[in-house]
C-alpha cells in the first residue's frame, strides 16, 4: 500500500485524513481539492467562496475571447 502524501498545511507537513481532523466540516476529496488549488490554510479553505471563483473565471474567459476575436478583426 502506498504511504500517505504530505502536504504543506498552515507551516506542517500533514496528510489529509490529518488535515481532516483539523477541519472536519470539509471531506477529504474537498481538501484535495482546496490543496491543489494551493489553499494550505483552513481560512483559506472555509473562506473560499466558489460561486465568486466561478464568476470571476468567467470573466476572465471573456476578456480573453474578446482579445481573440479583436485580434482576429484587425488580421
Amino acid at each position: 500500500m502506498p504511504r500517505p502524501r504530505l502536504h504543506a498545511f498552515e507551516g506542517e507537513q500533514l496528510t489529509v485524513r490529518q488535515i481532516h481532523q483539523r477541519v472536519p466540516v470539509l471531506s477529504e476529496r474537498t481538501i484535495r481539492d482546496h490543496l491543489a488549488a494551493g489553499r494550505r490554510t483552513r481560512t483559506a479553505m472555509l473562506c473560499f467562496d466558489p460561486i465568486a471563483a466561478a464568476a470571476r473565471g468567467g470573466r476572465i474567459t471573456q476578456r480573453i475571447l474578446r482579445a481573440r476575436s479583436t485580434a482576429a478583426r484587425d488580421s
